[in-house]
């Protein structure tokens, strides 16, 4: 069994290409990674995801999972609680779902 690190890791065939992710990840939002859970995301606004808008004064109001990997169940536990969340599935739709339906959805 592969642990969630590695999972995300096989998830791309060009080791440059994750180590990018993480590395912007690392610079704009957070890396989460235990026995558990990986995880490498950022805030960002529902706005830019929505209606394509990236006004400075707009709230960050979204978390974008880049990756994840495991059980995102603890996830709940180590991130500040936003409106939404928004992630994409290697097919260039991006989900924006609400952060408090997602926590239900996983039992918290």
């Amino acid at each position: 069994m592969l642990s969630p690190y590695k999972e995300a890791r096989s998830l791309y065939e060009d080791v440059n290409d994750f180590y990018s992710v993480l590395d912007y990840c690392g610079e704009h939002g957070v890396i989460i990674n235990n026995d558990e859970v990986f995880v490498c995301g950022y805030k960002t606004y529902s706005n830019s995801i929505v209606k394509n808008s990236e006004k400075e004064l707009d709230k960050l109001d979204t978390w974008f999972i880049y990756l994840l990997a495991g059980n995102p169940r603890p996830l709940f536990d180590l991130v500040e609680p936003l409106d939404f969340i928004c992630f994409e599935r290697f097919d260039s739709n991006y989900r924006l779902i609400e952060f408090k339906k997602i926590m239900r959805r996983y039992g918290k």
